[in-house]
């Protein structure tokens, strides 16, 4: 058997001469193994990126917890005002009712029958209506929280028909029109500050809330003795105090209805839309016509036919937007906040590894806590300024405390990136912020050109050389 060993300098004195190798394998897979580690270092660092901007879901997701806390504080502060100032107002009427009796035949217990005449109801619609509401806004306060309210001074006029009871077949002598009434939806009449009723031309006594004859709701009435029918005239003027939304009822054959205000910020509501408006900085003006049937609402019935139901009677009016409010302005910037936290700790992993710098977990951390508490300071300072001085400060404060920290402890220039990074991306948000049709467009956008930036800063990046210094041993001296 041959001896396939190879020499040793001991064998051969000629090997002494020269520096001993030691004999390498025909086939060596260690380059293979470092390259593969290398590629598996990299998964391992973007990993753990991942993990990193995830975990800061943690502290996102409780300071928008304390923005809802705060929206809902607000909230309750605006029922408490318009508990003592005027809830969200709705008017509607007049509506004409006329009691009336129909003889009815009713069963004994003792099995025998009686005829009785059993009162009943009658109500019946304007004709035509002319409605014309105008409101002046005001701003009231409580704590730190401000709420818009209104007082406003309506003014309707119309004229009834004359009412027809022959299409029910009423005996004429059991309609008593001595005891005909008007009634005026108005739920919020305890913020009633005056208020005016004529017909033809004659003032008419009114009465706090509704008959248990009235057809729907609360509101007031007024007692109106008639000789019989005819056509009636009416003019109403009242003035209340409301808070949030005015609406009108068009409950009449044709309702003509104006509604403007110093406002500029209204929000038109119900249905219709109104068929003309005109919104500038001193205020707005809507105008609507709607016809009767448009509203489902008959133009007369009886009690035992039909009853107007206040959940679904339609109702137009508006609605007075609080633009910039702070609370939703915070909720959508919070909403960023996974974004801003990957973008920054995208960069800072991107130039570490560009420049071989290592960082270590806790400056991650530090650094995304930083962004967390930009949103907190945001939103205790809009509850006291404007907000785009609050977003401009609290901007600051963060872009300074994280260039700042990332500069001093990792590496200047990635301070100095960082920075700018920050103040981009919140100018940007900022600007996302005000564009309320083209928000979801610019953010694709501008997340479109962030994948691209990032694709072409590591376009030359070779993954499989990550931590292969590291991973190869020291050459001997």
């Amino acid at each position: 058997m041959s001896d396939t060993s190879h020499p040793t300098p001991e064998d051969d004195p000629d090997l002494t001469a020269m520096a001993y190798q030691p004999p390498q394998p025909l086939f060596s897979g260690s380059a293979f193994h470092r390259r593969r580690r290398s590629g598996f270092e990299a998964a391992k660092r973007l990993i753990f990126l991942a993990i990193l901007v995830l975990l800061m879901l943690i502290p996102l997701n409780m300071v928008e917890g304390v923005v809802q806390e705060r929206a809902e504080r607000k909230l309750e502060v605006e029922t408490e005002i318009g508990a003592q100032w005027g809830p969200a107002q709705t008017v509607g009427g007049p509506i004409l009712v006329i009691p009336y009796d129909v003889a009815e035949t009713r069963s004994k217990s003792d099995g025998s029958s009686e005829n009785r005449l059993v009162r009943h109801y009658a109500s019946f619609l304007p004709a035509q209506t002319q409605i014309a509401a105008k409101a002046k806004v005001e701003e009231r306060y409580k704590s730190i929280y401000r709420v818009l309210v209104y007082g406003t001074d309506i003014h309707l006029s119309g004229s009834f028909a004359a009412p027809d009871f022959a299409r029910w077949n009423i005996d004429p002598a059991r309609i008593h029109w001595n005891e005909a009434s008007i009634a005026l939806i108005l739920p919020g009449a305890h913020a009633l500050r005056s208020i005016a009723i004529s017909i033809d031309q004659q003032p008419l006594a009114i009465d706090a809330g509704l008959l248990p004859q009235h057809p729907v709701g609360t509101g007031l009435h007024g007692e109106l003795a008639l000789a019989g029918p005819r056509e009636l005239a009416f003019d109403i003027t009242l003035a209340l105090n409301g808070q949030g939304a005015l609406s009108l009822l068009p409950l009449s054959g044709q309702s003509e209805i104006t509604v403007s205000s110093d406002w500029p910020h209204p929000d038109f509501i119900g249905t219709p839309l109104p068929v003309s408006h005109e919104i500038s900085a001193e205020g707005f003006t809507g105008s609507w016509s709607i016809n009767h049937l448009a509203t489902g609402t008959p133009m007369g019935w009886r009690d035992s036919d039909f009853r107007l139901d206040p959940n679904t009677l339609t109702a137009v009016g508006v609605s007075l937007v609080e633009p910039g409010d702070v609370h939703q302005q915070a909720d959508r910037i919070v909403k960023y906040g996974i974004l801003v936290v990957g973008l920054t700790f995208g960069t800072i992993f991107i130039i570490g590894l560009l420049k071989s710098q290592r960082v270590h977990l806790v400056q991650y951390l530090l650094i995304g806590m930083s962004i967390a508490l930009f949103y907190l300071l945001l939103l205790s300072l809009a509850e006291q300024m404007a907000f785009a001085w609050a977003y401009l400060i609290a901007s600051a404060v963060d872009i300074a405390m994280v260039s700042w920290y990332a500069g001093t402890t990792i590496r200047r220039l990635l301070g100095w990136l960082t920075g700018l990074l920050l103040a981009g991306v919140h100018l940007y948000l900022y600007v996302l912020l005000q564009m309320e049709s083209y928000a979801l467009l610019a953010g694709t956008i501008g997340l479109i050109a962030i994948l691209l930036m990032v694709m072409i800063a590591t376009r030359k990046l070779d993954w499989y050389a990550i931590g292969e210094e590291a991973s190869e041993p020291a050459p001997a001296s």
